[in-house]
């Protein structure tokens, strides 16, 4: 019986592992709880096949509805688009739909769905839809927007139609800190020459308060710029955050007046030890507590960056509110901003830990990466024309970071379609908002514009 037992034990963790590798996602309780299911009593007619099959669902009656919860068995699908009973043109499509594929549209009037696989790496088979009426989840969802002061100060012609719709923004390339806890403005190389931020942020905030008075303006704070302290980015935040800390809450406040702003932004990438995560915790709660009543503190974090010896539920408090920074998070495909990992795994983390929804504002990409993760960052904005509202690759040649040009090669960027899904789902779920990376890489044609996809989710769903 002794050598039964673990044998027994075995099998059981090993079907366990099994079992949670072919796990589906929830839909979330804000979702599931607050609309009724129009899928229930309907039936799959056909749910399997290869390329070029469809799938077909009865929903046993005529619904209106206005979002889908697709769930694949399996992750074969890599593109597919959904008609209304025996329509020819789609009103939905995407690339994957893995554990839980969240589609959001426009509303739509149909008895029964024809779901097209368009590509597939193999036999799919597709699991039970939901399917809903969302309304009424966007009141007071931001659209939070990264910009850089330069460009900011310039904001002009269709730029400027768009950036009315953004409710809060974080302007970068502005000021570095030292080890010492002083403030540094960047420099920027203009076509007229290097200038300094500090001629830039005056002209920038006042632009942005001519066209949208009731938006927020914080800087983004930053300490990654090697001083030649031969310190690293955690040792640099350490000295000012720490030994220097009276110094840098001191300069940080000043900040804040002499330029009229709403408060100030760390981007801290990343915090490594016990120590740096302890240092930067007090320093956070120490500037939050002299910040003036209703001045905001913010921060640019990853997912992993919380939880036990990191940043906790307690410490996240002492920030107004937070962005996710959901790219960058390469999956098998090499996909760094699939919707399943980027937008369905982050928000089921942040519902598991328990934390206050509302704090976070979803990060999204106005960027590619290759599939292959080298350091290369597309512009959407080269490609926004070539890209159909429901495609999120696409294959071109690059030249890294590093000057070292690339054949071309499949870059991941998220299209059209992909920006308004994983918006409504963050307003679904119950997240304060949408935080944008970065404003000046969008389109500023009024129809391919994300940021202008971002709004009219929005609009949607209130």
């Amino acid at each position: 019986m002794k050598k039964i037992l673990p044998i027994m034990m075995l099998i059981c963790v090993v079907a366990s592992v099994f079992a949670l590798s072919a796990c589906t996602g929830k839909t979330p309780k804000a979702i599931t709880e607050a609309f009724e299911d129009l899928a229930e009593d309907g039936k799959f007619l056909s749910d399997s096949g290869n390329a070029g099959d469809s799938a077909v669902f009865d929903f046993g009656k005529s619904v209106t509805f206005n979002t889908l919860v697709l769930k694949e068995k399996g992750e074969n699908i890599t593109s597919f688009r959904i008609y209304a009973d025996g329509s020819d043109v789609a009103f939905y499509g995407n690339d994957y739909i893995e554990g839980l594929r969240y589609c959001a549209f426009e509303r739509v009037t149909a008895r029964s769905i024809r779901i097209e696989v368009l590509s597939s790496d193999g036999e799919w088979k597709l699991r039970k839809p939901e399917a809903y009426m969302v309304s009424g989840t966007a009141d007071d969802f931001e659209i939070m927007a990264y910009i850089s002061v330069d460009e900011a100060a310039a904001l002009a012609g269709e730029k400027a139609e768009v950036a009315k719709k953004v409710t809060d923004f974080n302007l970068f390339n502005v000021v570095y800190f030292n080890k010492d806890g002083d403030l540094v403005f960047n420099e920027l190389e203009t076509s007229s020459g290097k200038v300094s931020a500090q001629i830039l942020l005056k002209d920038a905030v006042a632009k942005i308060r001519s066209l949208n008075p009731s938006a927020t303006v914080v800087v983004m704070v930053l300490g990654n710029k090697d001083f030649g302290d031969g310190l690293t980015v955690p040792g640099r935040h350490n000295s000012a955050m720490g030994t220097n800390s009276d110094n840098l809450k001191a300069n940080l406040l000043a900040f804040v007046e002499e330029y009229a702003l709403d408060g100030v932004s760390f981007d801290y990438e990343y915090p490594e030890t016990l120590k740096d995560y302890t240092v930067y915790k007090k320093f956070v709660k120490e500037l939050k507590s002299a910040l003036p009543e209703g001045k905001l503190l913010t921060a640019a974090l990853a997912i992993w960056n919380i939880g036990v010896g990191k940043l906790t539920k307690k410490d996240l408090s002492n920030f107004d509110s937070i962005e996710i920074m959901s790219y960058d998070m390469f999956d098998e495909r090499g996909n760094h901003a699939a919707f399943y990992t980027s937008a369905y795994e982050v928000v089921d983390k942040l519902i598991d830990k328990g934390l206050d929804l509302k704090k976070f504002n979803l990060g999204v990409p106005y960027y590619s990466r290759p599939v292959n993760a080298d350091p290369y960052w597309g512009n959407y904005y080269d490609v926004a024309d070539k890209l159909s509202p429901f495609e999120n690759s696409y294959v071109e040649a690059y030249t890294d970071i590093n000057g070292v040009s690339h054949p071309a090669l499949l870059n991941y960027y998220n299209g059209r379609q992909m920006i308004y899904d994983k918006t409504a789902y963050a307003m679904d779920a119950g997240l304060g908002g949408i935080m944008i990376w970065h404003f000046g890489t969008d389109s500023f044609d009024p129809e391919l514009s994300l940021t202008n996809t971002i709004a009219k989710a929005i609009a949607a769903r209130s």
